[in-house]
């Protein structure tokens, strides 16, 4: 299942996986509304990669509209993976994202994140000299809020990091010198 705020690029993540444009996107606007189930076939096997709509895009009601349609739509014990999308281009780890994170773990529950990846989109936006310090400086931050929100929750085992970390660009490619295609690291 991925998760994330609006416009941190969750459904042309699964078109990356996918290969081609299965999933809705645009430039402007937040499209995703619904829970979207995509099904494909790699060379490792069947996946199943679950869109949910991007939260911090409007009010907080919004946002706990969207999470009770997660709810109400998705079989929470049957998750292999929440694959949560963050920009890698941020400049500051921002509060709609805090508010975010604090929502996932409110509602879907703190256990979720033992079996998280993170995800960082826009990756080619960063300058290749910046690249890696401010990943490391991004999945800090993050994995320091999410530990902190999980402990409020007595999350057991405790929340020890994201399992996967992935840098990616859904829109260019070969970015990278290191780039692997996606579908080669999709083991959901």
């Amino acid at each position: 299942m991925i998760v994330g705020r609006t416009g941190v690029g969750k459904s042309s993540f699964i078109n990356s996986v996918v290969g081609k444009s299965i999933a809705e996107t645009s430039k402007y606007e937040a499209c995703t509304k619904i829970i979207k189930h995509y099904n494909h076939i790699s060379h490792l096997g069947d996946i199943c990669l679950i869109d949910t709509p991007g939260l911090a895009e409007d009010d907080i009601e919004c946002d706990k509209k969207y999470l009770d349609l997660i709810i109400n739509s998705v079989d929470l014990n049957t998750i292999d993976t929440l694959i949560y999308v963050s920009r890698l281009d941020e400049t500051r780890f921002r509060p709609e994202e805090k508010r975010t994170i604090n929502l996932l773990t409110e509602k879907i529950g703190a256990l979720i994140w033992n079996k998280a990846w993170l995800v960082f989109t826009f990756a080619a936006s960063v300058p290749n000299e910046n690249r890696d310090i401010v990943s490391k400086t991004r999945k800090v931050q993050i994995e320091e809020f999410v530990k902190a929100i999980t402990l409020e929750y007595n999350l057991a085992p405790p929340f020890q990091g994201f399992k996967v970390k992935l840098r990616v660009d859904n829109n260019y490619k070969n970015w990278s010198s290191k780039s692997t295609p996606i579908t080669s690291l999709a083991v959901l």
